[in-house]
């Protein structure tokens, strides 16, 4: 029987009988890991994580931005926090999908731009690879019409307007999906607008793609205007009506839709939000939006365990680790705070675990608070810049001297040359800015009332 105790203990005693030999090996596998390192990442990072510790610069300004939208921006060891007190009678707040579709990606700079918002902030997570890249992940409601569906019971923040006053609400929920049928019997819907799974019914929306992206291997049902006007085998990929919508079924639910539907029928699709605080189903519906994220941070004053964190579908190495943030949260008075923790210098990967984040909200005055996607998607955006990176000063105000310039614009010129990918013809793909962050598949959006 394998006994790794006696392991242990025999290559304990071979280091010691042999020290100029473990001395070797050690030296090797070294230099091979950092021969690793060189070709999987660039070591430069790493340099700058470390660095951006001894950043001396330390300030805490607040300004005012509009009318009942502040903005405290505080550096400190390299840091970089954003803290954006938005008055709910303020501002109206609505969230977008990049390209306006179901899929694909966009700078938060560029969905800010193009829908003439004053202030933007990244939200939910989304697939990042493969066909489905930009697929939201979670829970995502735009002017009372879902695009996806919420994920694992996670939390989700949740906008209205009530007596002219954007009110906010942030729990955990589930949503049901149901097939009315003209029987009055009702199939599950197991999910919307993303990757068909096996032995799953999914529904396609127009405002998804214009096709389904559905593999051949299994049925397709066309309804327009409450109406089956077609029943599709074996084709897949179909193409998505602009009154309506597209049933797609695999496996064992092909054959239970099969069964029960047929051209001509009328069909409609039930709705049902199921909250984690009980009796806030009605409630719930009347939100016109709703974004996910998760872990819930905090919850009428009080702060979520790393136990509810893991229920929510996030692990250790989620929760426990020093990521950039992008959080949501929200006063007793209704004041909403949108926030960004991150490196101070952009491409530098530093943030707060999640405990951490809470207790500031604490700090700040919140009484509920939910996080958003984080990482290299964590950015905040004010009239048009972007304020979660430390901008750096423009190159008349420095003191350089001129051959140091020059020096600076031919290493930048060989990188950008490097870097550059051809395209079709003679055109050069120029690398994205760094403080442009990832692309991302949605955003809240913020507009100033006065």
């Amino acid at each position: 029987m394998f006994d790794i105790t006696y392991l242990g203990r025999r290559c304990f005693r071979f280091i010691r009988r042999y020290p100029r030999t473990w001395t070797i090996i050690g030296f090797l596998l070294i230099f091979s890991i950092g021969i690793r390192l060189g070709q999987t990442g660039s070591v430069n990072k790493i340099i700058d994580y470390f660095r951006s510790f001894t950043d001396r610069e330390r300030m805490d300004v607040t300004k005012s931005v509009a009318r009942g939208i502040v903005h405290r921006q505080i550096q400190d060891k390299g840091m970089l926090t954003n803290i954006l007190a938005v008055s709910p009678e303020a501002v109206d707040i609505r969230p977008y999908r990049a390209l306006s579709a179901g899929i694909g990606t966009e700078t938060l700079v560029s969905l800010a731009r193009r829908h003439k918002a004053l202030a933007a902030i990244n939200g939910g997570f989304f697939e990042m690879v493969g066909t489905f890249r930009g697929e939201s992940v979670g829970a995502l409601k735009i002017d009372g019409e879902w695009v996806s569906e919420p994920e694992q019971g996670r939390a989700v923040i949740g906008f209205r307007r009530v007596d002219g006053k954007i009110e906010a609400y942030i729990d955990r929920i589930a949503l049901r999906q149901e097939l009315v049928l003209p029987s009055g019997e009702a199939l599950r819907i197991d999910g919307m607008n993303r990757n068909r799974g096996r032995n799953e019914l999914v529904l396609y929306r127009p405002h998804f793609h214009i096709v389904t992206l559905t593999m051949p291997d299994g049925v397709e049902v066309v309804v327009r205007n409450g109406e089956v006007v077609g029943i599709h085998e074996g084709q897949g990929s179909l193409r998505i009506p602009a009154d309506g919508y597209v049933l797609s079924a695999s496996g064992k639910k092909r054959g239970e839709l099969l069964s029960h539907i047929a051209e001509g029928d009328g069909v409609q699709i039930r709705e049902t939000i199921i909250p984690e605080r009980v009796g806030d189903s009605n409630l719930w519906a009347s939100f016109v939006h709703i974004v996910g994220g998760g872990p819930l941070l905090l919850q009428d004053g009080t702060t979520s365990s790393t136990q509810a964190y893991e229920r929510e579908g996030f692990d250790r190495a989620f929760h426990s680790f020093w990521h950039p943030r992008t959080a949501v949260g929200k006063k007793a008075d209704g004041t909403l705070l949108f926030v960004t923790i991150t490196a101070a210098e952009a491409g530098v990967r530093r943030g707060v675990m999640l405990t951490r984040l809470a207790e500031l909200f604490l700090e700040w005055g919140a009484t509920d608070a939910l996080n958003l996607d984080g990482g290299n998607s964590s950015m905040l955006v004010i009239r048009d810049e972007v304020v979660s990176v430390k901008q750096k000063a423009a190159a008349s105000d420095t003191s350089r001297d001129a051959s140091e310039g020059e020096k600076t614009q031919v290493k930048k010129k060989a990188r950008v040359e490097k870097n550059a990918k051809t395209a079709r013809g003679n055109r050069r793909i120029r690398p994205m800015p760094r403080q442009q962050g990832r692309a991302i598949s949605d955003a809240i959006l913020i507009f100033s009332r006065f």
